[in-house]
């Protein structure tokens, strides 16, 4: 079935270094609101979501979003392909 609304999470970590996803959220096929949520002991570092029928390079709106919530990773996936890149924020 083909995704055809953006999807995203916020992308954490634990203590030990291992990175875990916060809740899921569907957005619009164009957007996305992702929850900053983190799991009990783990630390938010950045904001996942998919770019369905799109390309993995962060929108303005998506650098905007992610700078207002300090994100240091920003990472995008195209369904259609399996192709995710993910930026880091310096």
């Amino acid at each position: 079935m083909r995704q055809t609304n953006e999807v995203g999470a916020s992308i954490c970590q634990k203590p030990n270094g291992q990175y875990v996803f916060g809740p899921k959220a569907t957005g619009t096929p164009t957007s996305v609101n992702v929850p900053v949520s983190c799991p009990a002991g783990s630390k938010f570092v950045g904001i996942y979501h998919t770019h369905p029928g799109g390309i993995p390079v962060p929108s303005p709106m998506d650098l905007t979003s992610g700078r207002s919530v300090n994100a240091k990773l920003l990472c995008i996936k195209v369904p259609e392909t399996g192709q995710t890149r993910c930026y880091v924020r310096k």
